[in-house]
């Protein structure tokens, strides 16, 4: 990333910030105080989840996770990191898959519809590899279609009930 890159990101990062707190804020100044303090915990949940994405060892998935957001804007992403995990020796096979998965629905999406998804990460002690759970709302057209090209890039769970796409994929 180039300087002018990583200040938008920043910036962008700022603007997520800024949203959250005036949430807070606005719910304080209502004084409706449960929602204050769900809106803190769902702060301090997503920090949870960075940390352990930034202490992953992971920089380029990481890197791709925290940009998501910023450079698909008919995708919004959040990510769960259920317990801290080293993903450095699946960091670039993390990468590709995220990828591929993001080619495949938008091949199938439907003009500006809004996708909103959420990564759960997990490691799979079986077998020492990285669980990765997909979560996505929104329509897409060809759903047979779409589900081939998903299983064809590996995953081995992946259907579509309604609006809601589930995928489910291991790294070994």
């Amino acid at each position: 990333m180039d300087e002018n890159e990583v200040l938008h990101l920043l910036q962008h990062k700022r603007h997520d910030w800024m949203n959250q707190i005036q949430l807070v804020q606005g719910y304080a100044s209502m004084g409706k105080m449960e929602r204050v303090k769900e809106q803190l915990r769902r702060v301090i949940d997503e920090s949870e989840h960075e940390r352990r994405l930034m202490n992953s060892s992971a920089v380029h998935f990481a890197l791709w996770l925290i940009t998501f957001n910023f450079r698909h804007s008919y995708y919004r992403l959040a990510y769960v990191i259920n317990n801290d995990v080293d993903l450095s020796r699946h960091d670039e096979q993390l990468v590709a898959y995220a990828d591929q998965t993001i080619k495949a629905m938008d091949e199938f999406n439907v003009h500006e519809e809004l996708y909103e998804g959420t990564l759960q990460l997990s490691d799979n002690e079986e077998n020492a590899g990285i669980t990765l759970s997909w979560n996505w709302t929104g329509a897409f057209t060809k759903e047979k279609e779409l589900i081939k090209q998903l299983e064809d890039i590996g995953y081995r769970m992946a259907y579509v009930n309604g609006s809601d796409l589930y995928l489910e994929l291991t790294i070994e």
